[in-house]
């Protein structure tokens, strides 16, 4: 059986800043600006987190010690964008996009698999 969510998240210039380290242009509105980027650049990882998010809700202890995921990351997010996950969870698999809304664009896709050997 498999089960549909849905999470969003705003990425604010704090969080931004939170999960980046600095001196970077993530982090640092002047490199990001001499790099011609509109603002600060959110780590695609972190534009992924409310699908991983759900993942481990539904998938817990488990998926942590032996799930796979992988993604692509195919769309910019900058502080200040709300990004939609949509994630289809199933037994022993998952896809997901990540789409930012106040983009209008696909930022991340992937699939996750939940392994119960160690």
């Amino acid at each position: 059986m498999t089960e549909s969510f849905t999470r969003s998240l705003t990425i604010t210039e704090e969080l931004v800043r939170a999960y980046s380290r600095r001196g970077n242009y993530h982090s640092e509105p002047a490199m990001s600006a001499d790099l011609q980027l509109p603002g600060l650049v959110a780590q695609g990882v972190q534009a992924a987190g409310p699908a991983y998010g759900a993942l481990l809700d539904v998938w817990g202890d488990e998926f942590l010690a032996h799930g796979e995921i992988e993604m692509r990351f195919v769309g910019i997010v900058l502080a200040g964008d709300t990004v939609d996950a949509r994630i289809e969870i199933g037994d022993d698999a998952a896809t997901f996009e990540v789409v930012n809304t106040t983009g209008a664009r696909t930022a991340v896709v992937g699939t996750a698999r939940r392994s119960g050997n160690p």
